[in-house]
C-alpha cells in the first residue's frame, strides 16, 4: 500500500478534524470547546508523525503509516464524534466507545509505533521509545487491567462523568495502557508470552462485562438497568471475542516459525519416548530431532576422527579409550562439558572445544556443523 508520509498527515489531519466538526455542529460552541483541547493534541501528535515518517523516508513501512492513520481515525471517532456525548447518558455508548479505543484503536497504533516515528521529527530530543524500552507484558497487561477496573467502578465512573477532565483522562489511560499492553505484545519472542497475556485480559475484561451484564440491580448513577446489562454484554462477548481472535492470530503465528516447529517437535518426541523408554527403537528417531543430525552417519565420524583413541563410547569399534571420560549413557547425564547437558552446547563443544571450554585437553580437530551434529545424535541414542 503506497501511503506517503505528506499525505498522510493531510489524511490524520482530516480524519481528527471531520468527526471534531461533525460534534460542534451537533453541539454547538459548548461541545466545540470542550473537544477543542483533544482535538489540539490529536492533530499535533499527528503532525508529529507525519514529519517523523516524512524524515524516515521510504525505510518505514508505508503498512505502519497506514494503521497509525487508521487508529487515529478510530480514537477520533470514538472520542470526538456524537457517540462521545451518547456515551455520557448511556452505558452501552460507552462501552462501544472502550471497545474502539482498546481493541482497534489501541492496536493499529501500536503497529504504527509512534513514539519512534514522532522522536525522529525532533533529532535532538532524546529518543523516547529508547529511554522506555520495550514494556514486558505481564507489567503492560496489569497497568491496563487496574485502569479498566479502576474507571469501571462506580464511585470513580460517575466522578469521571461529572467532571469533563477526568472523563479525559480516564480516556487516556485507557487507551495508553491498551497501546501499551499490544506494543508489548507484539514484538518479536513476545509473540508467545503475548498471546497468553493477550487471553488474561480477555478473561478479566470478560468477567467484569460478565458482572455487568448479570447484576440484578444498577452500578451508576442514572443508569438505567437494561442498558446497563447491554453494555456488560458488549463489553463480555464482542470485545472478549476479538482479543480472543487476536490471541490466537499471535499463538498461530509463532507455531508457523521454523525453529519453534523444531523446537515442538522435540519436546513432542521426548514425550513421547518417555513413556515408550523400554523400546528399543526409540533411542534413534529421538536424539535424530533433538540434535539435528544422524545417529548412523555420527557413529563412522567419531571412529573416524580418533575419538576411540580417548574416550570408550559403546557401539564404536575400538573405542575403549581411558584419556578422557567414558561416554556411556551419556544422553542420561545431567551435565556435559561443563554446562547442563543441552544439544547446542554439546555440538559447539564437538566442534569447537577450547573455545567452548577454555582449558580443556580436548583438541580442534576442524569439524563441520553437519558432523558434530551427526556425532552428538549419535551420543544422545547412548541411554
Amino acid at each position: 500500500m503506497r501511503v506517503s508520509a505528506r499525505s498522510a498527515a493531510v489524511v490524520a489531519l482530516l480524519v481528527v478534524g471531520t468527526p471534531a466538526i461533525a460534534a460542534a455542529h451537533d453541539d454547538g460552541a459548548a461541545g466545540w470547546s470542550a473537544r477543542a483541547p483533544l482535538v489540539v493534541v490529536l492533530a499535533l501528535a499527528s503532525w508529529l508523525y507525519a514529519r517523523g515518517a516524512r524524515r524516515l523516508g521510504p525505510r518505514w513501512p508505508r503498512r505502519r503509516i497506514a494503521a497509525g492513520i487508521a487508529g487515529a481515525a478510530t480514537a477520533a471517532f470514538a472520542l470526538l464524534s456524537p457517540l462521545e456525548a451518547l456515551a455520557d447518558s448511556s452505558i452501552a455508548a460507552h462501552m462501544i466507545q472502550h471497545t474502539l479505543l482498546i481493541v482497534v484503536a489501541a492496536p493499529l497504533l501500536a503497529l504504527a509505533r509512534p513514539l519512534a516515528v514522532a522522536g525522529s521529527a525532533l533529532p535532538r530530543a532524546p529518543r523516547v521509545g529508547r529511554l522506555l524500552g520495550t514494556p514486558r507484558p505481564a507489567l503492560a497487561c496489569g497497568a491496563h487491567a487496574i485502569a479498566l477496573w479502576l474507571w469501571h467502578l462506580p464511585p470513580f465512573y460517575d466522578m469521571a462523568l461529572a467532571s469533563p477532565l477526568l472523563h479525559a483522562f480516564a480516556h487516556t489511560t485507557l487507551l495508553g495502557t491498551a497501546i501499551l499492553l499490544w506494543w508489548s505484545v507484539t514484538r518479536g519472542r513476545a509473540r508467545v508470552t503475548g498471546a497468553l497475556w493477550l487471553f488474561v485480559t480477555a478473561l478479566h475484561a470478560g468477567a467484569l462485562g460478565a458482572l455487568l451484564a448479570l447484576s440484578s440491580r444498577p452500578w451508576f448513577a442514572h443508569a438505567a438497568l437494561d442498558d446497563q446489562q447491554l453494555g456488560g454484554l458488549l463489553m463480555w462477548i464482542p470485545a472478549g471475542g476479538v482479543l480472543t481472535a487476536m490471541a490466537l492470530a499471535l499463538l498461530g503465528s509463532w507455531l508457523r516459525a521454523d525453529a519453534v516447529r523444531r523446537e515442538l517437535g522435540v519436546v513432542a518426541v521426548a514425550l513421547v519416548a518417555t513413556g515408550l523408554l523400554g523400546a528399543c527403537n526409540a533411542a534413534a528417531p529421538t536424539a535424530t530431532f533433538i540434535a539435528d543430525g544422524d545417529p548412523s552417519r555420527g557413529r563412522e565420524s567419531l571412529r573416524r576422527y580418533g575419538c576411540a583413541t580417548c574416550h570408550t563410547i559403546p557401539g564404536v569399534t575400538g573405542a575403549v579409550g581411558t584419556v578422557g571420560p567414558p561416554l556411556t549413557q551419556f544422553a542420561r547425564r545431567a551435565y556435559a562439558a561443563g554446562a547442563p547437558n543441552e544439544p547446542d552446547h554439546v555440538v559447539r563443544f564437538i566442534q569447537h572445544p577450547r573455545q567452548t571450554r577454555p582449558g580443556t585437553p580436548m583438541p580442534e580437530m576442524g569439524l563441520s556443523d553437519h558432523d558434530a551434529r551427526d556425532m552428538a545424535a549419535y551420543l544422545y541414542t547412548l541411554r
